[in-house]
C-alpha cells in the first residue's frame, strides 16, 4: 500500500517552513509499528513514550493549535489529578498514574495530529491505521485456531514473577490470544478472539472503530489490487467478530454504517450510498437468515451478561453518587459480583472514577468534537465522521484501552483538521 504515502514535493522556497514542521515519524511508529509493540507487550506503554516525544516535538516548534473540542480533554486531564485526591491508598496510585497517562497521551496525539499537517498526510495516517486493522482482523482470525496460546514478550519477561502473577498484569504482558470462556451448562467453551488485545470487549471495541477507516481507505485509493485486498480483509473479519459474540460491537457498527450511508446518499454520493445500502442489507440477511445472530445471543442462554451488567451498573451509580464530584479516582471492586465497578464501559469509568464533572468533560469532548466536524463533504470523511458516533454508541458498555483511544483521536484530528482548513480557505 506504498500509493498511500505519495505526496508532491515540497518547493524550493518552502525548506525554512519544513524545517518548522513537524515530523510524521511518531504517528506512523505508532501505527505502522503495532503488530511490534505488540509482540513486544509494550503496547500499554509505548503509546504514552510516543506521546511524551511529540510532546517536545510541539514545544520545540511552538504555536501549537488547539481546535474548540479539546479544551474539553485538556480540562479532563487537569481535573483528573484532582480526583487522585479520592484514592483509597498509595497503593492505588499506580493504577491512576497509567490510565491519566494514557488520558494525556491521547490529548497530545490529537494535537499532534492537528498541527502535523504539513508532513502529516491523510494518506499517510491513513496507511498508519490500517496497519493497525490488518493486525487486528489477522490475529483475530489466527486466535480462533489457537485460542489457548498466550504470547511470552520481552517486557513479560523482564518484569518480576511478583508483578506479572497479577492476572491484570499478566494479561497485558503475555496477552492470551483468546478468551476461552465455558459458562455452566454450556455445551462447549466460547471461543472469543481477543488478539491483539487482552480481552474479546477490546477487539470488539477495535473493531468497531477501523472498520469505517478500511472502508474510507476503500474510498480513496486507486489501484485496484489494493482495492480487492481490502474488500477481502473485510469479508474475513466477519469471521473473528462473530467469534467475540459482542453484541454491543454489533450494534454500535451498524449504527456508524447506517449514519455513513445515509450522509453519503444526502451528499450526493447516490451510487457509494446505494452500494452500502445494498451491503448492509446483505450483511443483516446473513446474521438473522444464517443463524449468526441466534449463534451471537445463544452465549446469552448461559450467561447473564446483560443482567450481571444491568446489576453492576446501578450499584456502580449508587456508589458514585457517594461522591458525585470528585469520583473516587479509580475502579473499585465490587465484592457481590466480584467485578470492579467503573471498569465495565467508558461513561461509568468517567462517572466512577472522575465524578459527575469527569465525565460531562469527556462527553463534551466526544460530543462536541463529533458536532464541529459535521461539516465534512468527502465520501471517506464522512466514512470516518462516522468513528465517534459509533464510540457515542458502545461507550456505555465498552471500555475503551489506550490503542482504541488513539485510534479515536486520530480520526477526530483529522476530521478537525479538514474543518480548520475549510475555515481558512
Amino acid at each position: 500500500m506504498t500509493q498511500l504515502h505519495n505526496r508532491p514535493a515540497l518547493p524550493a522556497d518552502s525548506a525554512t517552513t519544513s524545517q518548522r514542521s513537524l515530523p510524521a515519524w511518531p504517528i506512523l511508529i505508532l501505527f505502522h509499528g503495532f503488530p511490534i509493540i505488540w509482540a513486544m507487550g509494550a503496547l500499554q506503554f509505548a503509546p504514552f513514550a510516543l506521546a511524551v516525544i511529540m510532546a517536545a516535538l510541539m514545544v520545540l516548534r511552538g504555536r501549537v493549535m488547539v481546535p474548540l473540542p479539546a479544551w474539553f480533554l485538556a480540562a479532563l486531564v487537569v481535573w483528573a489529578l484532582a480526583c487522585a485526591t479520592q484514592l483509597p491508598d498509595a497503593g492505588a496510585l499506580v493504577g491512576f498514574a497509567l490510565r491519566w497517562g494514557n488520558l494525556l497521551a491521547a490529548l497530545i496525539i490529537l494535537l499532534y495530529v492537528v498541527n502535523a499537517r504539513d508532513r502529516l498526510g491523510q494518506h499517510a495516517i491513513l496507511a498508519g491505521l490500517m496497519t493497525v486493522w490488518a493486525t487486528v482482523v489477522l490475529m483475530g482470525a489466527l486466535a480462533l485456531f489457537i485460542p489457548d496460546v498466550r504470547l511470552n514478550t520481552p517486557v513479560g519477561m523482564l518484569l518480576p514473577g511478583s508483578l506479572t502473577s497479577n492476572e491484570l498484569v499478566k494479561d497485558l504482558v503475555f496477552p492470551p490470544m483468546a478468551e476461552v470462556q465455558l459458562p455452566w451448562g454450556a455445551p462447549e467453551p466460547y471461543i472469543r478472539p481477543s488478539a491483539p488485545f487482552p480481552y474479546a470487549n477490546s477487539w470488539g471495541v477495535a473493531y468497531v472503530m477501523l472498520t469505517p477507516v478500511a472502508l474510507a481507505t476503500l474510498l480513496t485509493v486507486r489501484t485496484w489490487w489494493v482495492k480487492l485486498l481490502i474488500s477481502a480483509g473485510l469479508v474475513l473479519s466477519l469471521v473473528p467478530a462473530v467469534g467475540t459474540s459482542n453484541r454491543g460491537m454489533f450494534l454500535g457498527l451498524g449504527i456508524a454504517l447506517v449514519y455513513a450511508v445515509f450522509r453519503l446518499a444526502l451528499s450526493g454520493y447516490w451510487k457509494v450510498g446505494l452500494a452500502g445500502l445494498l451491503a448492509l442489507t446483505g450483511a443483516a440477511m446473513w446474521l438473522i437468515l444464517g443463524g449468526v445472530a441466534e449463534q451471537i445471543l445463544g452465549r446469552q442462554e448461559y450467561s447473564d451478561s446483560t443482567g450481571g451488567r444491568l446489576n453492576l451498573y446501578r450499584q456502580t451509580w449508587e456508589a458514585s453518587l457517594e461522591s458525585p464530584l470528585l469520583g473516587h479516582g479509580a475502579p473499585r471492586m465490587e465484592e457481590s459480583v466480584g467485578v470492579y465497578m467503573g471498569t465495565q464501559g467508558y461513561l461509568w469509568f468517567f462517572l466512577f472514577s472522575y465524578g459527575l464533572v469527569g465525565l460531562i468533560l469527556f462527553v463534551g469532548f466526544l460530543w462536541g468534537s463529533t458536532w464541529w466536524t459535521r461539516g465534512v463533504k468527502s465520501p471517506a470523511s464522512i466514512m470516518l465522521h462516522s468513528v465517534p458516533l459509533a464510540a457515542s454508541a458502545i461507550f456505555v458498555v465498552y471500555s475503551f484501552d489506550i490503542m482504541q483511544t488513539c485510534i479515536l483521536v486520530t480520526v477526530l484530528g483529522l476530521l478537525m483538521r479538514e474543518r480548520i482548513a475549510k475555515a481558512r480557505s
